[in-house]
């Protein structure tokens, strides 16, 4: 599958002082100094590299510097740069005679992976022997057009946006798909947004409204499949999420209160005759979470490596033995496959 990473940078012009843009040296010599190009448009599968160029003319009298700042905060998450940005700010020095200086953009992979990518630069001060003009040339926009050819469906991500403040707290999310194999005659043994811990996901609570007691027969079971995910060619491809879960109560030896399950023949239609492979590691890191408090922890990476070059989907699953004390209330965050 191919997507397109488009990185455009752009700048926005805060007044500032002229002071800040320009520094007297004792001959009264100045060179001006700009970014060679008001943009910059990359395109690229490589994620190489960019050196951003500046002119200073005429040659710079004597040893200086730039200090160009990055407005946004992608730094160290979709990008570094050479010399490191500190303090908000990126110190680029220029030889004295020097005609040009740069410093370089380096994307990170793991941050833009193959989405498009945007940036913007701006000079906000110059040391002895520069100047600036006030407006033309203190800014620079880089568009980064990604054509990095993505050959499985990672990382795959599902942060529940819908049971976010601007989500529309309707399940399931996109492309996923519930399933409420068993209702409680209550109809409390299915998923629900959950928001609690800062945590946004989905939660289980299938304990009757008004503490009513049933008859300790009031079965539920209830399934969340996550869209098919390609492995594609990923190597040690793994899973892991969020994960909380309060009031244990098991069913019985033979069936599991909760859990994750996998499939690789699930398509959509064929729920009752697709294989489903209870996904061991993802049981052990649900069940090592402490179930007397509300402490929602990540599972660590769990090893997808027996699926690598497989499409999976991912089931949740959530069973109660009934609507009132013989239920686990389960959460669920923040699920990445990578």
């Amino acid at each position: 599958m191919k997507q397109l990473l488009n990185l455009t940078f752009k700048f926005s012009l805060v007044p500032l002082g002229f002071f800040l843009l320009f520094s007297c040296s004792d001959d009264d010599s100045f060179s001006t100094v700009r970014f060679s190009s008001p943009d910059l448009e990359v395109v690229t599968d490589t994620l190489s590299p960019t050196n951003i160029t500046l002119e200073v003319s005429p040659a710079s009298p004597q040893a200086s510097s730039i200090t160009i700042i990055a407005p946004r905060n992608a730094y160290g998450s979709l990008f570094t740069t050479e010399p490191q940005l500190a303090g908000g700010e990126i110190i680029v020095p220029v030889s004295a005679g020097a005609t040009t200086a740069n410093f370089q953009l380096i994307l990170l992979e793991e941050g833009i992976g193959f989405e498009d990518f945007q940036q913007e630069f701006e000079i906000i001060a110059v040391g002895p022997g520069l100047v600036t003009n006030e407006f033309e040339g203190r800014y620079f926009n880089f568009n980064l057009i990604n054509e990095r050819v993505q050959e499985d469906d990672l990382p795959f991500v599902e942060n529940f946006g819908v049971c976010g403040p601007n989500g529309s707290f309707q399940l399931p999310p996109e492309g996923w798909e519930v399933i409420d194999v068993v209702q409680n005659s209550f109809g409390t043994g299915g998923f629900f947004c959950y928001t609690g811990q800062g945590a946004v996901g989905v939660g289980t609570n299938p304990f009757t409204p008004d503490g009513d007691a049933t008859s300790g027969d009031d079965y539920s079971e209830a399934w969340l499949i996550s869209p098919p995910i390609s492995l594609g060619g990923a190597e040690a491809p793994s899973l892991n999420f969020d994960f909380d879960r309060r009031f244990d109560a098991p069913i019985d030896d033979n069936t599991l209160a909760y859990g994750v399950q996998i499939s690789t023949d699930y398509d959509g239609t064929n729920f009752e005759t697709a294989n489903w492979e209870v996904f061991q590691p993802a049981l052990e890191a649900m069940t090592a979470n402490d179930p007397g408090f509300d402490n929602i922890e990540n599972t660590g990476a769990l090893g997808l490596e027996g699926y690598a070059g497989e499409d999976i989907s991912i089931a949740f699953v959530y069973r109660a033995a009934d609507a009132y004390f013989l239920a686990t209330s389960i959460r669920v965050a923040k699920v990445r496959v990578e």
